[in-house]
């Protein structure tokens, strides 16, 4: 005699799915229209899953082809880029959120997605400095990384929100052993994560505080911004004034002063969470100033 038919069927009952006996359907086409639905549903929850970090891996290689790291390798080394895609993983932060503290082990390198990140230390007063601020498409802390040392400063986010990806200091290593382009843009990197380390010694070497403030949003624009066709600059973060005066290193009310004539005249407005620099020649003849 051969076996009673079986087929699987929904339960609200903490077992979920059981068996039922043929006795219990009204016929074998029942069973089998009934096993053939949660089949279906069962198929388009798993390409559902499979759907959702295909997503996620292409969303992490657009930011990392578009960065400053990468977006000079050339097509036959695009594979390395899905490499590291496949393997990095991608962080969602609010301001005030730490991207790392001081102390922290440097084990991967940080590709800003959007967003702004500064890097900042306590002192023993209490106050934090700005050492440095990086913005989308640049990498951050590049050279704690390459030593495989301890970050010295922390890294908090700035802006409302910034999106990073974190890839991973070994993969990156092993990586760059094996395709020479890869290691041309590490180096490059380090450059210009340096480069941009070195700009507050430049900006307090201008002199009076409205020439500091000028050569930095000289430096903003030049890195960040983007020029319209009327020939304004527009900076797509609006820094809040406490972080303008960390960065110049003058008080918060002397930075407030400074502004005012330059927010009058429409040469500097803070506008939708960004500054529009109307006449970055005039902020040039500002910061010649010192």
């Amino acid at each position: 005699m051969p076996p009673p038919e079986l087929a699987v069927t929904t339960d609200a009952s903490p077992g979920g799915a059981r068996l039922l006996g043929a006795s219990s359907l009204s016929s074998g086409a029942a069973a089998a229209a009934g096993a053939a639905a949660v089949a279906d549903s069962g198929s388009e929850e798993s390409r559902r899953a499979d759907r959702k970090p295909a997503l996620l891996e292409a969303r992490i290689a657009a930011i990392l082809r578009a960065s400053h790291f990468l977006r000079a390798l050339p097509p036959d080394a695009q594979a390395v880029v899905e490499q590291l895609a496949a393997s990095a993983r991608l962080r969602e932060l609010r301001a005030g959120e730490h991207l790392w503290r001081e102390g922290d082990l440097a084990s991967g390198f940080h590709v800003i997605g959007q967003g702004l990140i500064t890097v900042r230390r306590s002192l023993a007063s209490g106050a934090e400095v700005i050492v440095a601020i990086f913005g989308a498409r640049e990498n951050v802390g590049d050279t704690a990384v390459v030593e495989s040392a301890c970050y010295p400063a922390d890294a908090v986010v700035t802006s409302e929100t910034a999106t990073v990806i974190r890839l991973d200091a070994q993969l990156v290593r092993k990586c760059s052993a094996r395709c020479p382009e890869l290691a041309a843009a590490l180096q490059q990197a380090l450059c210009r994560h340096a480069a941009a380390l070195r700009t507050k010694v430049d900006i307090l070497a201008a002199g009076t505080v409205r020439a500091r403030l000028a050569n930095l949003f000289l430096h903003l624009a030049a890195r960040f911004g983007e020029v319209l066709a009327d020939g304004t600059v527009v900076v797509p973060v609006a820094l809040p004034r406490t972080t303008l005066a960390s960065l110049v290193s003058a008080r918060t009310e002397t930075v407030i002063r400074a502004l005012r004539p330059w927010e009058t005249s429409g040469l500097v407005v803070t506008r939708d969470g960004a500054f529009l620099l109307s006449d970055t020649a005039a902020l040039a003849a500002y910061a010649a100033e010192g």
